[in-house]
């Protein structure tokens, strides 16, 4: 098993989504996460859909929080902050995303944390970054899509904008903040000392979308809204119909262009003026017109089935593949190959086996990360408050003033 990151500990401040990934990927690799949460109510994302998934178990938060220990624990009391700071104390990792600020009047800001335990690695999430105009505005991945040119990049061109259909942001943002954790878990390797890492939803925004990105603050050419056609300009790349379906085509270059016609059965189109080469963009197939020949293209798909062209495409080489939902996919070509998924046979709450995402990766053709199941709220308090030598009494006490909850 690859587990870079055991014996390490992390303590977990996050809920919902970017923060939980952030841990969720240092869980994977082998940390000891202890996630603190809300008695009675717990991270948010425990709810899941009612009637469709167990009480305090909803499929995402399982998805975000498999392996990870629960400690419900109130932080807003005296003694609950008492037993958090002794957590830290040890800790190798914190990761928060509470409000900016908000963990700075509670006295667990880096400055005071950095002093008793100088190796910490200490990594806030937060919409907008911890300082900044927008700092104290809410940080949801719609808004942040919004506001940073994310939806304008969705779509059909002189439509509406859209968004990702998914919690793009959230999860990018997620993968950032765990990359950064990585990095400083290495650097504390040669200094010795942690870091406090500010980690940003709209940062991840940009990073995501490197390409129009650069586009703009290196050439000064604003973002392009390409909707399902190729980023290429290429007739024979982009979204397109079957006779039973849609199918995603990737013939980029010239080459492919031309091969793509011969696959349709239409060899001649090479010779058609509409599939004349126009100029260079990068060695992609840019034509004369580029709308009469994707249509030409596009009727010779109507012709046959989604099935039978992603073969007859990927057999010459050229990417495609057809258009499939999630459990499409996972029920279908999923299976063919060494996947990601881990399977947990024991996840409290489900009667049968479930299936949760590892870290995203294979290490020696095994996928990277545990399968141990997700946590009912506070199913760990009593023994996290064991290991802090705190006696059975004290949790006894402890629990009946609600300051902490066990389960």
């Amino acid at each position: 098993m690859f587990t870079p990151l055991a014996g390490k500990r992390v303590i977990d401040l996050t809920h919902v989504l970017a923060g939980p990934y952030v841990t969720h990927i240092l869980r994977q690799l082998g940390a000891d996460v202890i996630k603190i949460e809300r008695p009675g109510t717990g991270d948010v994302m425990r709810a899941g859909r009612p009637g469709q998934s167990p009480p305090g178990l909803g499929p995402q938060f399982i998805g975000l929080n498999a392996g990870k220990r629960s400690l419900a624990l109130d932080i807003k009391d005296r003694r609950g902050q008492d037993i958090l700071r002794r957590l830290i104390a040890d800790a190798d990792v914190l990761v928060e995303n509470l409000r900016p600020g908000e963990l700075r009047r509670l006295k667990f800001d880096y400055d005071t944390l950095s002093a008793t335990n100088p190796g910490l690695v200490y990594c806030s999430v937060s919409g907008w970054g911890q300082s900044g105009a927008f700092a104290d505005r809410a940080g949801y991945d719609q808004a942040i899509q919004a506001a940073t040119g994310v939806m304008m990049m969705q779509g059909e061109p002189g439509e509406p904008p859209l968004k990702v259909g998914f919690p793009a942001i959230d999860i990018a943002t997620g993968m950032n903040g765990a990359c950064a954790v990585l990095s400083a878990l290495l650097e504390r390797q040669r200094t010795g000392k942690g870091c406090r890492i500010d980690v940003a939803m709209a940062d991840s925004a940009l990073m995501l979308m490197i390409g129009p990105t650069a586009t703009w603050t290196v050439g000064r050419i604003p973002g392009e809204r390409f909707g399902n056609r190729s980023l290429a300009s290429s007739p024979t790349s982009g979204v397109f119909a079957t006779a039973d379906g849609w199918l995603s085509v990737a013939a980029n270059t010239p080459e492919q262009g031309y091969r793509a016609l011969e696959i349709i059965g239409q060899p001649a189109l090479r010779h058609d003026p509409r599939f004349a080469l126009a100029g260079s963009k990068g060695g992609f197939f840019v034509v004369a017109d580029l709308d009469g020949a994707r249509a030409a293209f596009a009727a010779g798909l109507r012709q046959g089935t989604a099935d039978h062209w992603e073969t007859a495409f990927n057999a010459a080489g050229i990417a495609s593949a057809k258009i499939r939902t999630i459990d499409g996919y996972l029920d279908g070509a999923y299976r063919q190959t060494p996947g990601i998924l881990h399977r947990i046979d024991a996840q409290p709450g489900y009667d049968r086996p479930i299936e949760t995402p590892g870290a995203g990766f294979r290490v020696n053709d095994v996928a990277a990360g545990v399968a141990e199941p997700a946590p009912r709220l506070g199913a760990d308090s009593r023994t996290v408050l064991l290991e802090l030598g705190l006696s059975p009494d004290e949790i006894v006490e402890l629990d009946r003033d609600k300051v902490v909850q066990m389960t």
